[in-house]
């Protein structure tokens, strides 16, 4: 073998080496930038899952307990100007309603506050007795 072949095969290997380590420094950026775009879409997931967790939840346990009022309100309540039950029958009434039909039971200051301020007809809270409903028969 002629020493400048020698010299040819050399350059040739280095050559080949060096494209190889060209090809292994790109495929390292590529892992580079995917391993970073996962940390940013991580964070990304983290930061929705606390909105979620600070905002929207609380909404949706709000619009939960606001519904199951309003479906007492409709399914055990007979609007009757004359009527009145006391504060502590009606949730009674409430709890009871929530049970059978599977619905959240939320405290009573909440029911309170929030069965105060449903309308056609509003509820009026008079001296214990809410004033304005009566209880469907079989409601207790």
């Amino acid at each position: 073998m002629d020493p400048s072949d020698k010299i040819t095969g050399t350059e040739q290997k280095i050559k080949g080496l060096e494209q190889d380590l060209n090809d292994l420094r790109q495929g390292l950026t590529l892992v580079a930038d995917y391993y970073r775009d996962l940390q940013k879409m991580s964070k990304q997931q983290e930061a929705v899952e606390a909105v979620d967790e600070i905002l929207a939840r609380p909404l949706v346990d709000e619009d939960i307990e606001f519904e199951g009022i309003w479906k007492f309100h409709e399914d055990a309540l007979i609007a009757d100007p004359e009527a009145r039950v006391p504060f502590d029958i009606m949730y009674k009434a409430f709890v009871h309603y929530c049970e059978k039909s599977g619905r959240s039971v939320v405290d009573n200051d909440a029911f309170e506050f929030v069965f105060a301020h449903i309308e056609n007809p509003a509820p009026v809270p008079d001296k214990g007795d809410w004033v304005g409903y009566r209880l469907r028969d079989g409601t207790s």
